[in-house]
């Protein structure tokens, strides 16, 4: 056997045995080599290395089978970190996870500025902040990073990036000038999908919403990309003939029917101000009307939630996912849209297809995209191979 060949086998039998531990939190060498149909003597050898890198850690006595009780096996906690973004349109979220996804700290700062620069600086700083958050700064494994618009995560390029007017901007490039370490790189919303997929979901599609919509798919527990890796451009269904003008250059888009700003100028329109006032006014502000019963703003949460749950009856009746998952601002205000659109949808989609549908909002709220970054990271690390 060529050298390199053994080499790959013994990496791959280190992640295989390393996404074992990590999957049963407690798991013998024995059991690790039945499992793996692997010999007893390359796990011992693995394990040691494992244990000496400070990634592994034996936990407690297991049962014995008729002789010494077995030492259990776990992943160390401390042994690795990494580090997750997300670039929204309007704003930078920051996490370091432990290499049990737990969070160890997290950031959030307010954009104003869609300049490239006024992502990748304050980004900088904060790896070098959480560099100095652990002893060992090498002992962070890699860095990933969720951004808007159409990415090609296999380069690390963002191709377009509506909100940003960014084309074709190759991010890993300047993180890779930077910093060491791996970077992976991937829509903001398939980056919160990850988050999800982490939980134990397999079939589903995670739907953010705000000033843009879009979705991610998952089937079988992996993200599905489309042929030029556009699937998921959920925001972009076209949902009226002559509807308002969208970003991407289209006319009708959902984006321009339940998005945000368009929301909010469904209200405004009906309320007749003056250009002046109309700037005075924040969704804050169409929330809390909504909630007074005043009939302009539960008008325009009503066309909103009447196109988007349209929208995703379509998805619904062509997927048959087991979840939707909204984020973003309709997750921020989940008592007043997630529950309409449930119903909704359930009335209107095949019965079969959302039949045990169940719609919900994200496992890590608000933070669903820096964590997943950060925890595709870990999928790479810990991925299994037969």
């Amino acid at each position: 056997m060529k050298k390199g060949s053994f080499q790959n086998m013994k990496k791959q039998n280190q992640k295989n045995i390393l996404f074992l531990i990590k999957s049963k939190k407690g798991i013998s060498r024995a059991q690790i080599a039945d499992q793996l149909e692997i010999s007893r003597a390359t796990v011992t050898n693995i394990v040691r290395e494992l244990i000496k890198a400070d990634l592994v850690q034996e936990s407690k006595e297991g049962q014995s089978s008729g002789g010494r009780k077995p030492m259990l096996l776990e992943i160390n906690p401390e042994g690795a970190y990494v580090i997750g973004f997300e670039w929204g349109i309007t704003h930078l979220k920051a996490v370091l996870l432990n290499l049990e996804a737990k969070i160890i700290a997290r950031d959030f700062i307010k954009i104003t500025d869609s300049a490239l620069q006024a992502y990748l600086k304050p980004s900088f700083s904060l790896v070098e902040k959480y560099q100095g958050k652990i002893k060992n700064p090498a002992k962070i494994i890699g860095i990933g990073l969720g951004v808007h618009g159409l990415v090609d995560p296999q380069q690390g390029i963002s191709i377009f990036a509506p909100h940003f007017n960014w084309d074709k901007v190759n991010l890993k490039h300047f993180f890779k000038d930077k910093f060491s370490y791996p970077i992976f790189v991937d829509n903001d919303v398939r980056m919160m999908a990850v988050s999800e997929i982490w939980q134990g979901r397999k079939d589903f599609a995670f739907i953010n919403t705000g000033s843009g919509i879009g979705a991610a798919l998952v089937f079988k527990g992996g993200l599905h990309y489309g042929n030029n890796f556009a699937a998921g451009e959920f925001g972009h269904l076209k949902i009226a003939d002559q509807g308002p003008l969208c970003h991407c250059g289209k006319h009708g888009c959902l984006e321009t029917l339940a998005g945000q700003e368009n929301i909010l100028q469904s209200y405004l329109n009906q309320l007749k101000q003056t250009s002046a006032k109309q700037g005075e006014i924040k969704f804050i502000d169409l929330i809390a009307a909504y909630q007074n019963g005043e009939k302009a703003a539960e008008k325009a949460i009503s066309k909103a939630i009447k196109y988007f749950s349209r929208a995703v009856v379509d998805l619904v009746n062509l997927l048959n996912p087991e979840a939707v998952i909204i984020g973003g601002l309709f997750a921020d205000y989940e008592n007043i849209f997630i529950d309409k659109i449930l119903a909704k949808v359930k009335a209107a989609a095949l019965e079969q297809a959302a039949d045990k549908l169940v719609i919900l909002t994200p496992y890590y709220q608000n933070l669903a995209g820096a964590v997943g970054a950060a925890e595709q990271v870990l999928t790479s690390f810990f991925k299994f191979e037969l």
